[in-house]
């Protein structure tokens, strides 16, 4: 059945320009069967609605981009506005790549609009996008990760370097780099704006590997294949992955993987047993780093440029069917929160589940 689909795209981010190029991708695979509309979020936190699906060099020119520009209400009956009409859909593809857009705070905003949106919800967003809480939820989970240290002048850092500086809050290898000594760390940090929401180091592994993976839950948990980046730099970075060969989709890569088969199934058993703590909505992708026989979870990716559809490319999968797949489980959902299940962690329930044993 024909869906109204509203795709989100942009936002006050360091990766707008790639969440433009994942929303217009999404929005013509989208259109084959459904109504599509587009949402544009500008840099300066303003919202527009497009007349159609337009090519990436449009937003280079305000003209076209910025002629219908909508509003937010809150009333009783909130929502996007043009002009004085309400724009009602069915549901949201949210493709934007970091910031207020992937931090829980878009996810914030849907809520109270009451609507249906696609990806991660507030608190699994908050958890992955934050460094050092994904890390420690994982630690004390028992599963393996790089130890962190928070970066701050006042307290040492408990390892030796070389380090890898990342800022604690954002993604796309922006503000990642290698440096020898924590002096240098503490001057990078306390000159740059990447990182005045705080900064991580974890330890510089040289000869470790880049190890990506999708993962869907709906309709049943679905993998995507192992890949593998190529990586022509010391670390998989922000142009490799997006800037050159045509963006994600045309980055160099194995896909799949040359993986032995005991580092392929530790990184699926390591996969579903995340899945259980922080359970994937829409599509995640995993990051791991592999280091000779050891295996680190590095990071989740709450919304992956291209969604990570790609990463299917070689299993009987389309992109529609991936994409549809993820509106349908938005559709199906109920608004859900999370409660704490003792010794077995984190779960998310729906809160009409939680309301009928609340009585």
């Amino acid at each position: 059945m024909s869906k109204n689909i509203a795709v989100i795209i942009g936002g006050p981010s360091s990766e707008h320009d790639i969440s433009i190029l994942t929303g217009l991708q999404s929005a013509r695979i989208l259109s084959k069967d459904n109504k599509v509309s587009i949402l544009y979020w500008s840099k300066d936190n303003k919202w527009y609605l497009l007349d159609s699906i337009l090519e990436s060099k449009d937003f280079l020119e305000d003209k076209k981009v910025l002629k219908k520009p909508i509003e937010l209400r809150f009333n009783s009956d909130s929502g996007f506005y043009f002009k004085k009409k309400k724009l009602d859909f069915d549901v949201f593809l949210n493709s934007c790549h970091g910031g207020p857009g992937e931090d829980g705070s878009l996810q914030s905003l849907l809520n109270i609009l009451k609507v249906k949106y696609t990806g991660p919800n507030v608190i699994s967003a908050q958890i992955c996008m934050d460094k050092y809480v994904f890390y420690t939820t994982m630690k004390e989970n028992g599963l393996p990760v790089l130890h962190k240290d928070l970066v701050n002048r006042e307290v040492d850092v408990s390892f030796k370097g070389p380090y890898i500086l990342k800022p604690r809050f954002g993604g796309s290898s922006i503000g990642v780099e290698v440096v020898s000594d924590y002096e240098s760390v503490l001057k990078i940090v306390e000159s740059s704006d990447l990182y005045t929401e705080g900064a991580v180091v974890e330890k510089y592994l040289e000869n470790s590997e880049d190890i990506l993976i999708g993962v869907k839950n709906y309709p049943s948990l679905s993998l995507s294949e192992i890949e593998k980046p190529i990586k022509n730099e010391t670390l998989f970075s922000y142009s490799e992955k997006y800037l050159e060969n045509g963006g994600l989709e045309g980055s160099q890569r194995e896909l799949p993987a040359n993986l032995n088969n005991e580092i392929t199934k530790k990184i699926i058993s390591y996969v579903e047993k995340i899945n259980s703590i922080i359970p994937t909505r829409g599509i995640f992708r995993y990051d791991f780093l592999v280091d000779g026989n050891d295996i680190y979870i590095n990071e989740i990716n709450t919304i992956p440029g291209s969604h990570a559809l790609y990463l299917w490319q070689n299993i009987d999968k389309s992109k529609y069917e991936l994409l549809n797949d993820i509106i349908d489980e938005a559709l199906s959902d109920d608004l859900t929160i999370w409660t704490t299940t003792g010794s077995d962690g984190l779960a998310l329930k729906s809160a009409k589940d939680i309301q009928s044993k609340l009585g």
